[in-house]
Formats: structure tokens, C-alpha cells, sequence
């Protein structure tokens, strides 16, 4: 299949994916300034004509397109969806999704209205192999039904926000709209999906962090659907110990809990007794019965599995419609925060 890439920086994971995928091929990029161009296609052996200035450009010149991946500013992300939806192409879309709740609904509409395309949203940690792991154990039962959950994540995190890529550190919400949202995803994810009924959000910035617009940490109080309580909390303005932006989680069930640092494999607690289940263990001999595509990782796992659900007319594994509410949650956390007050997501995002 042939893959367009909007959007060079980031979009360049995309571009090395696709390099070292059978299944796809680049049929072109897309990046504002020439320079870009020249030093991306040169890198990936992108061919001059199938260099575009523009989005409008590619679909006008671009042949044999198949899918398009839209790896850009924030807020470039909902026009330039729009119009790959509406040009009939499949769509993977960087996260956050857009910047408004009738956004995201929009767009799923106009993807139900091409009959047999596909969007996916690029949630990274979605394809990490160790909490694809504990996804699995989780949903098979091993810590019996969840109920209550832990997460933290702390770091310091610091860039010149007067540089002219640096748009994040620009952004009034950085820590929700480029980290946050791959957490509140996981945290989903590990809970079988679930989705939100209510929530309490707080941002703020610590007085010893030099950019004082940037909100660098938030925290909240998450209630899941079938009654799980999430405790969560992440900074990017936290000097001493490092916790990665993964996160420590830790989720109770009614038989033990399941527990995973920010990086290395998880672990679960079961009688007083605490067991390893990643990969260097008896749980890992059979990997590949258990997990598909476990040759795969992040990013590579995103676009291959986007292909199976192409070829299979499958929902992929971060599906647009699915993200809605991991996106759904990002909202309600700044919402939250910029109100003071707790929010019904039923009522502040009713799904279409």
C-alpha cells in the first residue's frame, strides 16, 4: 500500500516504519519548507516529483495513494483531516485528534460516511510490547475485576519555547495535549477499554519551572465505567527521581493487583506473592500465541496492524472511533481544570 506522510519531524518514525514494512510503500511527503523536503526525501529515497509544499498539492499529484498519515501541529490536524476523509483515503492522525469535542465528532462522521475506509489514531504506547502484555493478563483475568488504579509520572522536561519547532512548549495545556493523552489512553487501554463517566482535573505549573503558561503538571480523579477509581498524576516540572513518561501503574483487583514501573516488565501480586509476567519469564514462552504481531513496536506496530485491519476490513487497534473517548477524557481534564469543577462526561461529550 501506498502511504503519503504529512509533516516531517515526527512523521519521520512513520516514514522508517514504512522503510521496514513489506506491506507499504512511501508514495510521497509533504513539508512546509524546502529544506525539509530535500533532507527527508534524501533520507527515505522519496523522489523529487513526490515532494509536495502542500496536502492540496499531494492529493491533486500524488499517484496510486492509498493512506495518509497527518504527523503536524495541533491545530493543522482537523482541517487537513478533513480533507483526507473526504478525498477517500485512509487516515492515520497524530494525537491529540483535533482541539474540539464537535471536531472529533465530525470527523468520525465524515469516515462512517466513505464506506470501507479506515482511521486510526497514532497512540504509541497502544503497540509498547510490555503494556500490551499486561492488556492481555488484564483482560484474561488474572487480578480478577479491577478496581481501583495508580498512576504517576514525574520528570523534568525543559526546551526553548522561542524556537520555531518547539510549538509544544507553546501550548497553554503541553503536559495534557502531548503527554497526557498517551497516558490517559493507556490507562484506558489497560482497563479493557472503558470509558470515563466522570472526572476531576487540576493543571498547574510549580513556581521553580521557568515557563509559567505551560500548566506542566496535572492530576485527577478518574471514574472508569463498572466503577474503577483511577488515581492519576503526571509532571513535567519535577526535579530529583525520574518516573518516564510510561508511568508507574499500579491497578487493584478484587483477587491482587498488576504493577509496572516506567519501563521494564510488569509484575502481579497474587497471595502475597509477586510474579513477573513480561518477556523473561514462563509468561513470555508463548508470546506468540497470546499477541499478534509481536515482532512489531510502537509506531512499526501501528502501521502494520493499520494494514491487517485494511486488508481484513477490521477496526484497527487505536481506532478513530474508539479514541473518541481517550480524546473525550484529554477535554474533560482541561475542562475540569479551567472550571474548577467536576465534569459528567456523558453530558459535556454525548458520543454520535
Amino acid at each position: 500500500m501506498n502511504l503519503l506522510v504529512v509533516g516531517t519531524k515526527f512523521g519521520s518514525t512513520y516514514l522508517e516504519a514504512a522503510t521496514n514494512n513489506d506491506h507499504w510503500d512511501i508514495a510521497g511527503i509533504v513539508a512546509r519548507t524546502p529544506v525539509s523536503r530535500r533532507d527527508v526525501g534524501r533520507k527515505f529515497n522519496v523522489d523529487k516529483q513526490c515532494q509536495f509544499p502542500s496536502l492540496d498539492a499531494a492529493i491533486e499529484n500524488c499517484r496510486d495513494l492509498d493512506a495518509v498519515v497527518i504527523a503536524t501541529p495541533n491545530h493543522l490536524h482537523y482541517p487537513m483531516a478533513k480533507k483526507v476523509l473526504d478525498a477517500g483515503y485512509h487516515l492515520i492522525l497524530e494525537k491529540p485528534i483535533v482541539e474540539t469535542w464537535h471536531q472529533a465528532v465530525d470527523l468520525v462522521n465524515r469516515l462512517d460516511a466513505q464506506e470501507g475506509r479506515k482511521a486510526c489514531v497514532g497512540q504509541t504506547l497502544r503497540g509498547e510490547i510490555m503494556i500490551r502484555m499486561m492488556a492481555h493478563y488484564m483482560n484474561e483475568g488474572i487480578i480478577g475485576k479491577p478496581e481501583q488504579a495508580i498512576f504517576s509520572c514525574h520528570w523534568w522536561w525543559m526546551d526553548d519555547p522561542s524556537k520555531e519547532r518547539n510549538w509544544r512548549f507553546r501550548l497553554p495545556n503541553m503536559l495534557l495535549d502531548d503527554i497526557g493523552i498517551h497516558q490517559l489512553d493507556e490507562i484506558r487501554m489497560l482497563l479493557g477499554n472503558r470509558t470515563c463517566k466522570r472526572l476531576f482535573g487540576m493543571t498547574c505549573t510549580p513556581p521553580s519551572y521557568p515557563i509559567e503558561t505551560l500548566n506542566a503538571t496535572a492530576s485527577g480523579l478518574l471514574q472508569m465505567e463498572g466503577e474503577v477509581h483511577v488515581n492519576y498524576f503526571s509532571s513535567m516540572a519535577a526535579r530529583g527521581r525520574s518516573e518516564g513518561w510510561y508511568g508507574r501503574i499500579e491497578i487493584f483487583g478484587e483477587k491482587g493487583s498488576m504493577l509496572r514501573e516506567s519501563s521494564g516488565q510488569p509484575y502481579v501480586y497474587l497471595d502475597g506473592k509477586k510474579e513477573p509476567i513480561g518477556l523473561d519469564d514462563e509468561y513470555g514462552e508463548n508470546i506468540d500465541e497470546v499477541l499478534p504481531l509481536v515482532n512489531f513496536d510502537k509506531i512499526p506496530y501501528i502501521l502494520e496492524d493499520f494494514y491487517q485491519a485494511i486488508k481484513k476490513n477490521r477496526a484497527p487497534v487505536t481506532d478513530l472511533h474508539d479514541n473518541l473517548n481517550s480524546h473525550a477524557m484529554l477535554l474533560g481534564m482541561k475542562e475540569s481544570a479551567r472550571t474548577g469543577k467536576p465534569i459528567d462526561m456523558q453530558e459535556s461529550f454525548p458520543m454520535p
